[in-house]
């Protein structure tokens, strides 16, 4: 599938197997992979997106295109133990800028971005409507509104999402980009809840929040959770044990502190809580439509290695819980 600025191309076999470190009497996760993603044992599709037109259009920082690099070859090496189940997740490929160094007006990459929204949702909803859950690495945030529709449209109504992230992303309608993804699905009637855990004070607008009130999304700010480390963890639980409900999963990496991303940030969550957000939801009785980790925007190889360890430790984390 393409389109004229953008391309799925899928993975072959021989492709994910030169990134592989094989070792005598040990097992990889790129050994274990499903080969089909309609498969029976087949649980996981995972998708990588290489773009950074969102963020930028967004006014934010390249190299969220550089994500998905970063973290398969750190991914397909993890050890595949008593911890996951052969076959259980199928690696279906990537989607690319096809000139992603172009220059662009900022109402030119806004428009990209819906054509990029278009192909996001042709690629993920055969998937989910097959009942199988996309996990969707990199690119910019702008993502997650071909995510959020895709759900919406095979469970029939309006799905609950919930973020951590520093940002709210309910910036105004003003054409696609990574800071608008949640105002369009609550204006368009795709989401019906939407909760945001961990924002950052400073860095949303008093437009923003006011979009929230009126919209009754459910918030949380990072500065409570430094007074009281525990807060997070007792809210977050309470949130997920509140409802049945399926669950939209949105993780941006710019909350991670430090975390090389389209929105770095020397403040805010660590590694560890990132993780126990992903565990905590994935090990609960609802349904996850998808699981969406976008932002991660490495430009140096030392940031790569930061990124895709990080990365790999998260879809770890997803797909190891249930089993």
């Amino acid at each position: 599938m393409s389109t004229s600025n953008f391309r799925f191309r899928a993975l072959k076999a021989d492709e994910l197997s030169s990134m592989v470190s094989y070792r005598t009497g040990e097992t990889k996760l790129g050994e274990v992979l499903a080969k089909d993603w309609r498969d029976a044992s087949c649980r996981y599709v995972l998708l990588g997106i290489c773009e950074d037109i969102g963020p930028r259009a967004n006014n934010g920082l390249g190299g969220a295109r550089n994500g998905f690099d970063a973290f398969l070859p750190n991914f397909l090496n993890l050890q595949a133990n008593r911890f996951i189940t052969p076959g259980s997740l199928h690696l279906l490929g990537r989607i690319d800028h096809l000139d992603p160094d172009a220059e662009l007006d900022q109402a030119t990459m806004r428009k990209r971005v819906e054509e990029l929204d278009e192909l996001v949702l042709r690629t993920v909803l055969p998937i989910m409507q097959a009942g199988k859950v996309p996990i969707v690495i990199g690119g910019g945030h702008n993502n997650a509104y071909p995510l959020i529709q895709a759900a919406s449209k095979v469970l029939g109504h309006a799905v609950d999402v919930v973020n951590l992230d520093p940002h709210a992303d309910c910036r105004p309608l003003e054409g696609g980009h990574s800071g608008n993804s949640f105002s369009y699905g609550i204006i368009n009637g795709f989401i019906g809840n939407y909760a945001v855990f961990a924002l950052h004070r400073a860095r949303n607008s008093e437009a923003i929040l006011q979009f929230m009130d009126d919209h009754h999304v459910y918030y949380t700010f990072y500065a409570e959770y430094m007074m009281d480390p525990l807060l997070f963890h007792k809210e977050l639980d309470a949130y997920v044990a509140a409802g049945s409900t399926p669950l939209c999963v949105e993780l941006d990496m710019d909350v991670i502190r430090h975390m090389p991303s389209s929105a770095f940030s020397p403040s805010g969550m660590v590694l560890e809580e990132a993780r126990y957000y992903l565990r905590r939801i994935m090990g609960s009785p609802r349904h996850v439509p998808y699981v969406h980790l976008p932002e991660a925007a490495p430009t140096t190889p030392s940031q790569g290695r930061i990124v895709g360890k990080a990365l790999a430790f998260l879809v770890h984390d997803v797909i190891s819980v249930r089993r």
